[in-house]
């Protein structure tokens, strides 16, 4: 098993994101001078398929098919590469989950789509099917399902992963080729079920499947088994989704069921009149949605921050949707690392092929000065002046002690000037170094005693910002603050949300659930906002914690 981090060519796997029959996918990312990363999707073929000349055929098509489609609604390709005999595709990661996690997630909390948004998202998927139908040749997708389309956290649709994609006009599979007919069986075209040849209405029936599932909020043709199921595609009833749910628009109704016609002869003859008949639906809408809706819907049932939590119930294929018994209820997906310094990458490049010598990255070089370092000079040549007697040897002695009393005032007051700036109240950027910090140094605690001032006090002026020493050596005021902050002690915060929610502790941003904070112990305001809504929800918690005191917090949104 790859131990991640590692290099792979040009590139950084971080995390591995799926396993499938033919290929692995890693969240990767190329790193650049001046601290640029650019996140990637790294797809391998399996190693053990490099060798056979079939599987390698279609990791290639696949890539060549990708790279001639650059549509706004299909995930762009960068690469086709090689590295250690290992094909891989590098493609443009989208930062969302799936139409299908999102569907599961709303199932499971009986949520239900508007049927405007399930039409939007629709006709972005129209948009990408018209455009690959129309490039070249003519592609189709041919495993349309909700596994194969994603939806960012800003509100884009993507259509990915044409691993099998066919063109038009190719010979269908025969009922000899195989055991089973390729694509993923609940949404298939019932022509791909009898191996019969493709067209553009193929991938318009899976389509039609979508948007009823996305309206009745329910599966269609999925059953026990797969037999089951491929006899569901050709020929059980399908109802209109207005039977299932009366509040979806008659309009709607008439476009899913007539791209599920089973002959093909009488579904929507392209994308194109589909994604129009759709477009009159919205335009006739007051409000009609957009991305913000469809990014608000993924913010709040499948929040970046939050992982589901794994029980003995997924071990059986099952789906848990109750929070645990105790603490957060929302579970902490790991960071992706980033190499803040030489020796974070030299531990990675330590275990893999590096690109370059491991010493051009912890050695010192010439060129490693401070962009803003000063140019340096060669020192001065002497003065000589004709004329012109050398000093003596006793006013250079008294030159010397000058400059050392010159130089031991400027060490007295850089270091009052520190212990002034470290004493100073903090401030939004040291609030955001510590969010930063976070990341590389997660145990060490985000609060001090200074950090936790409730936010009614009235900020000292810059004046005040540095106090002077007392005549009768007393502490200062903030001195003495922290001698309060280590007499009370800490305590812990552990604090949660479902789905997820923004902390304020005593009116001071401090990240998103779910995380635990230390804090000075003492009373505090604990406020979670949840703010994926309009307007925005939000659970205010009043704690009074001892010190060594852990609490849990947990804010329900639902």
């Amino acid at each position: 098993m790859t131990e991640l981090p590692t290099t792979f060519g040009k590139y950084y796997l971080t995390e591995k994101l799926a396993t499938g029959g033919m290929a692995e996918i890693y969240l990767a990312k190329i790193i650049g001078p001046g601290g640029f990363e650019k996140p990637v999707v790294i797809k391998q073929i399996h190693p053990e398929l490099s060798g056979n000349r079939h599987f390698v055929d279609l990791f290639v098509a696949e890539a060549k098919t990708l790279v001639t489609l650059a549509h706004g609604n299909i995930v762009p390709v960068y690469e086709l590469g090689v590295v250690d005999e290992i094909y891989f595709i590098a493609m443009d990661y989208i930062d969302g989950p799936t139409l299908y996690r999102l569907t599961e997630v709303m199932a499971a909390r009986e949520a239900l789509m508007d049927p405007p948004v399930a039409a939007w998202i629709t006709a972005r998927i129209l948009d990408g099917l018209d455009y690959a139908h129309r490039k070249g040749e003519g592609v189709i997708h041919r495993d349309l399902s909700p596994r194969n389309v994603m939806l960012s956290r800003d509100g884009e649709v993507k259509l990915v992963d044409f691993g099998i994609a066919t063109t038009l006009g190719a010979p269908g599979e025969g009922a000899a080729t195989q055991s089973a007919p390729t694509g993923s069986f609940p949404y298939m075209s019932p022509e791909q079920v009898r191996r019969e040849a493709l067209s553009v209405q193929t991938d318009l029936f899976s389509l039609g499947v979508l948007a009823w599932e996305m309206l009745a909020g329910r599966r269609l043709f999925a059953r026990a088994d797969a037999d089951a199921t491929l006899a569901a595609v050709l020929d059980d009833a399908v109802p209109r989704p207005s039977s299932v749910r009366p509040e979806v628009p008659a309009r709607l109704d008439e476009v899913v069921m007539r791209a599920l016609e089973r002959d093909r002869a009488e579904r929507w003859p392209s994308a194109g009149e589909m994604l129009a008949a759709i477009n009159k639906y919205l335009y006739t809408l007051e409000e009609p949605p957009g991305p913000r809706d469809v990014a608000a819907l993924v913010a709040r049932f499948c929040p970046p921050e939050t992982r589901r939590m794994p029980t003995h119930v997924e071990a059986l294929g099952h789906e848990s949707t109750s929070p645990p018994a105790s603490g957060p209820a929302t579970a902490v997906i790991p960071r992706v690392r980033t190499f803040a310094t030489s020796a974070d990458m030299k531990e990675v490049l330590d275990r893999a092929t590096p690109l370059f010598p491991i010493e051009a990255v912890d050695a010192p070089q010439a060129n490693d000065a401070p962009i803003n370092a000063p140019i340096p000079r060669p020192p001065p040549k002497p003065l000589e002046m004709p004329g012109r007697r050398a000093p003596s040897r006793g006013a250079l002695v008294l030159a010397g002690l000058g400059a050392i009393g010159l130089a031991g005032g400027a060490v007295y007051m850089f270091y009052e000037g520190r212990d002034r700036v470290l004493r100073g109240p903090h401030d939004a950027g040291a609030y955001a170094a510590l969010a930063d910090a976070e990341i590389d140094a997660p145990m060490q605690p985000l609060l001090t005693p200074d950090a936790i001032e409730p936010t009614d006090a009235v900020p000292p002026s810059p004046v005040d910002a540095a106090p002077s020493r007392r005549a009768d050596g007393g502490a200062r005021p903030s001195d003495a603050a922290a001698v309060d902050g280590a007499t009370r002690g800490m305590a812990t915060l552990q604090i949660g949300a479902d789905p997820w929610g923004e902390i304020y502790i005593d009116g001071k941003p401090m990240g998103r659930t779910p995380k635990e904070l230390s804090v000075t112990a003492g009373h505090h305001s604990v406020e979670i906002v949840f703010p994926a809504e309009t307007p925005p929800r939000k659970q205010t918690f009043a704690v009074d914690l001892a010190t060594g005191e852990t609490k849990p917090l947990q804010a329900d949104f639902k």
